[in-house]
Protein backbone atom coordinates (compact mmCIF):
# COMPACT_ATOMS: atom_id res chain seq x y z
CA UNK A 1 0.00 0.00 0.00
CA UNK A 2 1.28 3.85 -0.37
CA UNK A 3 3.63 4.78 2.28
CA UNK A 4 2.22 7.96 3.70
CA UNK A 5 4.98 10.72 2.02
CA UNK A 6 4.67 9.39 -0.59
CA UNK A 7 0.62 10.35 -0.25
CA UNK A 8 0.92 13.23 0.22
CA UNK A 9 2.94 13.82 -2.78
CA UNK A 10 0.79 12.32 -5.15
CA UNK A 11 -2.43 13.89 -3.34
CA UNK A 12 -0.98 17.23 -4.16
CA UNK A 13 0.02 16.06 -7.73
CA UNK A 14 -3.07 15.07 -8.34
CA UNK A 15 -4.77 18.33 -7.20
CA UNK A 16 -2.22 20.49 -9.71
CA UNK A 17 -3.60 18.63 -12.99
CA UNK A 18 -7.23 17.28 -11.93
CA UNK A 19 -6.66 13.73 -11.22
CA UNK A 20 -9.05 12.30 -9.20
CA UNK A 21 -7.78 8.25 -8.25
CA UNK A 22 -5.34 6.62 -6.75
CA UNK A 23 -1.64 6.40 -8.04
CA UNK A 24 0.36 3.44 -6.69
CA UNK A 25 4.24 3.07 -6.96
CA UNK A 26 7.18 1.00 -7.89
CA UNK A 27 9.15 1.78 -4.96
CA UNK A 28 10.18 -1.48 -3.37
CA UNK A 29 11.36 -2.53 -7.12
CA UNK A 30 15.05 -2.62 -7.91
CA UNK A 31 16.68 0.53 -9.93
CA UNK A 32 19.13 -0.01 -13.00
CA UNK A 33 22.17 0.89 -11.85
CA UNK A 34 24.01 4.25 -11.98
CA UNK A 35 24.96 5.04 -15.64
CA UNK A 36 23.91 1.51 -17.12
CA UNK A 37 23.40 2.49 -20.85
CA UNK A 38 19.66 2.68 -22.59
CA UNK A 39 19.25 -0.03 -25.33
CA UNK A 40 19.84 1.30 -29.16
CA UNK A 41 16.21 2.16 -29.65
CA UNK A 42 14.45 0.24 -32.28
CA UNK A 43 12.08 3.20 -33.04
CA UNK A 44 13.65 6.38 -35.24
CA UNK A 45 12.83 8.76 -32.76
CA UNK A 46 13.90 11.50 -34.80
CA UNK A 47 11.14 11.11 -37.64
CA UNK A 48 8.38 12.15 -36.31
CA UNK A 49 7.28 14.48 -32.59
CA UNK A 50 6.04 12.14 -30.76
CA UNK A 51 5.10 13.84 -27.69
CA UNK A 52 2.30 15.28 -30.40
CA UNK A 53 1.25 12.53 -31.06
CA UNK A 54 0.21 11.68 -27.59
CA UNK A 55 -1.32 15.16 -26.99
CA UNK A 56 -3.81 13.70 -29.85
CA UNK A 57 -4.34 10.83 -28.20
CA UNK A 58 -5.82 12.61 -25.32
CA UNK A 59 -3.03 12.60 -22.98
CA UNK A 60 -1.59 15.67 -21.70
CA UNK A 61 2.32 16.02 -20.86
CA UNK A 62 3.24 17.40 -17.87
CA UNK A 63 6.72 18.81 -17.42
CA UNK A 64 9.04 16.55 -14.86
CA UNK A 65 9.96 18.80 -12.91
CA UNK A 66 6.46 18.77 -11.67
CA UNK A 67 7.32 15.84 -10.14
CA UNK A 68 11.06 15.69 -9.32
CA UNK A 69 13.59 17.99 -10.21
CA UNK A 70 14.74 16.93 -14.26
CA UNK A 71 18.55 16.72 -15.02
CA UNK A 72 19.23 18.61 -18.16
CA UNK A 73 18.02 16.42 -21.35
CA UNK A 74 17.56 17.26 -24.96
CA UNK A 75 14.04 17.77 -26.41
CA UNK A 76 15.50 14.35 -28.66
CA UNK A 77 15.71 12.37 -25.08
CA UNK A 78 12.06 13.38 -24.23
CA UNK A 79 10.88 12.51 -28.06
CA UNK A 80 12.40 9.32 -28.20
CA UNK A 81 10.70 8.32 -24.61
CA UNK A 82 7.54 9.49 -26.06
CA UNK A 83 7.94 7.06 -29.30
CA UNK A 84 8.70 4.01 -26.81
CA UNK A 85 5.41 5.06 -24.87
CA UNK A 86 3.00 5.90 -27.98
CA UNK A 87 4.07 2.73 -29.83
CA UNK A 88 3.36 0.58 -26.28
CA UNK A 89 0.02 2.75 -26.43
CA UNK A 90 -1.05 1.33 -30.09
CA UNK A 91 -0.77 -2.19 -28.65
CA UNK A 92 -2.98 -1.40 -25.32
CA UNK A 93 -6.58 -2.68 -25.96
CA UNK A 94 -8.21 1.51 -26.26
CA UNK A 95 -10.90 1.27 -22.75
CA UNK A 96 -7.36 1.17 -21.03
CA UNK A 97 -5.40 4.21 -22.97
CA UNK A 98 -8.64 6.34 -23.05
CA UNK A 99 -8.32 6.34 -19.84
CA UNK A 100 -4.74 7.39 -19.58
CA UNK A 101 -5.24 11.84 -19.38
CA UNK A 102 -2.27 12.78 -17.82
CA UNK A 103 1.78 11.74 -18.24
CA UNK A 104 4.69 12.71 -16.57
CA UNK A 105 7.99 12.06 -18.72
CA UNK A 106 10.88 12.73 -16.43
CA UNK A 107 14.80 12.64 -16.27
CA UNK A 108 16.12 11.59 -12.99
CA UNK A 109 18.94 8.72 -12.65
CA UNK A 110 17.47 7.47 -9.05
CA UNK A 111 13.86 8.19 -9.04
CA UNK A 112 11.01 5.76 -8.87
CA UNK A 113 10.65 4.09 -12.36
CA UNK A 114 6.83 4.36 -12.55
CA UNK A 115 3.86 5.42 -10.94
CA UNK A 116 0.68 4.31 -12.18
CA UNK A 117 -3.33 4.27 -11.21
CA UNK A 118 -6.93 6.08 -12.17
CA UNK A 119 -5.71 8.13 -15.07
CA UNK A 120 -2.06 9.01 -14.28
CA UNK A 121 0.93 7.63 -15.33
CA UNK A 122 4.69 8.90 -13.98
CA UNK A 123 8.08 7.15 -15.85
CA UNK A 124 11.67 7.44 -15.43
CA UNK A 125 13.15 7.48 -18.95
CA UNK A 126 16.58 7.89 -17.69
CA UNK A 127 18.91 5.37 -16.71
CA UNK A 128 16.88 3.09 -18.30
CA UNK A 129 16.75 0.45 -21.01
CA UNK A 130 14.13 0.79 -23.48
CA UNK A 131 13.26 -2.65 -22.52
CA UNK A 132 12.81 -1.96 -19.11
CA UNK A 133 10.96 1.41 -19.99
CA UNK A 134 8.24 -0.34 -21.81
CA UNK A 135 7.84 -2.46 -19.44
CA UNK A 136 7.42 -0.71 -16.39
CA UNK A 137 4.93 1.43 -18.53
CA UNK A 138 2.82 -2.03 -19.40
CA UNK A 139 2.60 -2.50 -15.36
CA UNK A 140 1.68 0.62 -14.70
CA UNK A 141 -0.92 0.30 -17.29
CA UNK A 142 -2.14 -2.49 -15.91
CA UNK A 143 -2.96 -0.60 -12.74
CA UNK A 144 -4.97 1.88 -15.30
CA UNK A 145 -6.91 -1.00 -16.06
CA UNK A 146 -7.28 -2.03 -12.89
CA UNK A 147 -8.52 1.25 -11.01
CA UNK A 148 -9.25 3.43 -13.84
CA UNK A 149 -11.69 1.74 -16.10
CA UNK A 150 -12.43 -1.61 -14.18
CA UNK A 151 -14.95 0.45 -11.33
CA UNK A 152 -17.88 -0.30 -9.40
CA UNK A 153 -20.66 1.37 -7.89
CA UNK A 154 -21.60 2.57 -4.64
CA UNK A 155 -25.23 1.57 -4.83
CA UNK A 156 -23.65 -2.38 -5.54
CA UNK A 157 -22.20 -2.22 -1.77
CA UNK A 158 -19.10 -2.28 -0.46
CA UNK A 159 -16.88 -5.45 -1.35
CA UNK A 160 -13.89 -6.91 1.30
CA UNK A 161 -11.54 -4.78 -0.64
CA UNK A 162 -9.88 -1.32 -0.25
CA UNK A 163 -7.56 0.21 -2.39
CA UNK A 164 -6.16 2.75 0.58
CA UNK A 165 -9.18 5.46 1.45
CA UNK A 166 -10.91 3.81 -1.39
CA UNK A 167 -14.00 1.33 -1.34
CA UNK A 168 -13.68 -1.09 -4.27
CA UNK A 169 -17.76 -2.38 -4.37
CA UNK A 170 -18.98 -5.24 -5.07
CA UNK A 171 -19.80 -5.37 -8.61
CA UNK A 172 -16.07 -4.18 -9.57
CA UNK A 173 -14.82 -6.33 -12.17
CA UNK A 174 -11.60 -6.67 -10.65
CA UNK A 175 -12.81 -8.54 -7.90
CA UNK A 176 -13.27 -11.85 -9.64
CA UNK A 177 -8.95 -11.66 -9.89
CA UNK A 178 -8.33 -10.51 -6.48
CA UNK A 179 -10.27 -13.03 -4.87
CA UNK A 180 -8.22 -15.74 -6.52
CA UNK A 181 -4.93 -15.44 -4.41
CA UNK A 182 -6.06 -12.93 -1.68
CA UNK A 183 -8.61 -12.82 1.26
CA UNK A 184 -8.66 -8.63 0.91
CA UNK A 185 -6.09 -6.54 0.19
CA UNK A 186 -4.00 -7.42 2.95
CA UNK A 187 -3.98 -11.20 3.48
CA UNK A 188 -3.27 -13.92 0.93
CA UNK A 189 -5.14 -16.94 1.37
CA UNK A 190 -3.66 -19.40 3.29
CA UNK A 191 -3.74 -22.05 0.91
CA UNK A 192 -1.33 -19.50 -1.50
CA UNK A 193 2.29 -20.67 -2.77
CA UNK A 194 4.65 -18.45 -4.33
CA UNK A 195 4.35 -20.25 -7.30
CA UNK A 196 0.42 -19.23 -7.37
CA UNK A 197 1.96 -16.07 -8.31
CA UNK A 198 3.93 -14.74 -11.89
CA UNK A 199 6.80 -13.16 -9.41
CA UNK A 200 7.45 -11.83 -5.94
CA UNK A 201 6.29 -8.52 -6.07
CA UNK A 202 2.77 -9.88 -7.34
CA UNK A 203 2.40 -11.13 -3.46
CA UNK A 204 2.77 -7.51 -1.85
CA UNK A 205 -1.47 -6.78 -2.81
CA UNK A 206 -3.83 -8.06 -5.24
CA UNK A 207 -3.59 -4.84 -7.14
CA UNK A 208 0.38 -5.44 -7.95
CA UNK A 209 -0.77 -9.03 -8.60
CA UNK A 210 -3.64 -7.81 -11.14
CA UNK A 211 -0.60 -5.56 -12.71
CA UNK A 212 2.34 -8.15 -12.81
CA UNK A 213 0.04 -10.33 -14.54
CA UNK A 214 -1.15 -7.91 -16.76
CA UNK A 215 2.57 -7.17 -17.89
CA UNK A 216 3.38 -10.89 -17.70
CA UNK A 217 0.51 -12.09 -19.93
CA UNK A 218 1.39 -9.69 -22.46
CA UNK A 219 5.27 -9.76 -22.53
CA UNK A 220 5.95 -13.19 -21.64
CA UNK A 221 3.22 -15.22 -22.89
CA UNK A 222 4.64 -18.38 -23.92
CA UNK A 223 6.47 -18.44 -20.41
CA UNK A 224 2.88 -17.90 -18.87
CA UNK A 225 0.76 -20.26 -20.87
CA UNK A 226 4.09 -23.38 -19.40
CA UNK A 227 3.09 -22.00 -16.10
CA UNK A 228 -0.16 -22.70 -16.38
CA UNK A 229 0.22 -26.02 -17.08
CA UNK A 230 0.69 -27.65 -13.94
CA UNK A 231 -0.89 -24.76 -12.03
CA UNK A 232 -4.58 -24.15 -11.41
CA UNK A 233 -4.29 -20.76 -9.16
CA UNK A 234 -2.36 -19.13 -12.28
CA UNK A 235 -4.55 -20.75 -14.87
CA UNK A 236 -7.29 -18.92 -13.09
CA UNK A 237 -5.18 -15.74 -13.80
CA UNK A 238 -4.41 -16.19 -17.54
CA UNK A 239 -7.99 -16.92 -18.34
CA UNK A 240 -9.13 -13.91 -16.66
CA UNK A 241 -6.68 -11.63 -18.60
CA UNK A 242 -7.51 -13.32 -21.31
CA UNK A 243 -11.38 -13.46 -21.43
CA UNK A 244 -11.68 -10.00 -19.51
CA UNK A 245 -8.65 -7.86 -20.36
CA UNK A 246 -7.19 -8.82 -23.78
CA UNK A 247 -10.64 -9.79 -25.54
CA UNK A 248 -9.29 -13.02 -26.34
CA UNK A 249 -6.01 -12.50 -27.55
CA UNK A 250 -2.96 -14.35 -26.55
CA UNK A 251 0.90 -13.12 -26.85
CA UNK A 252 4.23 -14.26 -27.59
CA UNK A 253 6.93 -11.96 -27.50
CA UNK A 254 9.46 -14.16 -25.24
CA UNK A 255 12.74 -14.08 -26.24
CA UNK A 256 13.79 -17.55 -25.23
CA UNK A 257 11.75 -19.93 -23.19
CA UNK A 258 12.62 -19.99 -19.00
CA UNK A 259 12.27 -23.20 -18.11
CA UNK A 260 13.29 -21.96 -14.16
CA UNK A 261 10.48 -20.33 -14.03
CA UNK A 262 8.56 -23.70 -13.50
CA UNK A 263 10.20 -23.97 -9.97
CA UNK A 264 10.83 -20.16 -9.17
CA UNK A 265 9.77 -16.79 -9.66
CA UNK A 266 11.84 -13.37 -10.18
CA UNK A 267 10.78 -11.00 -7.97
CA UNK A 268 9.67 -8.00 -10.76
CA UNK A 269 7.99 -9.15 -14.04
CA UNK A 270 9.44 -5.78 -15.65
CA UNK A 271 13.31 -6.97 -15.68
CA UNK A 272 12.33 -9.99 -17.70
CA UNK A 273 14.01 -10.45 -20.81
CA UNK A 274 11.51 -10.66 -23.70
CA UNK A 275 11.77 -9.51 -27.21
CA UNK A 276 11.58 -5.74 -27.16
CA UNK A 277 11.49 -5.77 -31.19
CA UNK A 278 9.33 -8.07 -31.95
CA UNK A 279 6.83 -6.31 -29.59
CA UNK A 280 7.07 -2.98 -31.08
CA UNK A 281 6.65 -4.22 -34.28
CA UNK A 282 3.27 -5.84 -33.71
Amino acid sequence: MLKSYLLSLLIGFQTLFGANSTVTNLDNRPVAGEGEPAETSIIESKSSDFTSKLQEMGVTLHPGTDFTADNQETPLSLNHCASLVYKTFLLIPVDTINKVKNLTLYFNSNGRRGLGGGSTIILRCQNVTDAELVSVLVHELGHIKDTGVMQGDFWSGESEFQDGKNKIYNNDQSLEFYRISFDNEKSIKKASTDLDFVSGYAKTDPFEDFAETYNYYLLHGDNFRKLISNNSVLEKKYLFMKENIFDGKEFNFQSQADLSLLSSRKYDSTLIGYDLGKFLAF
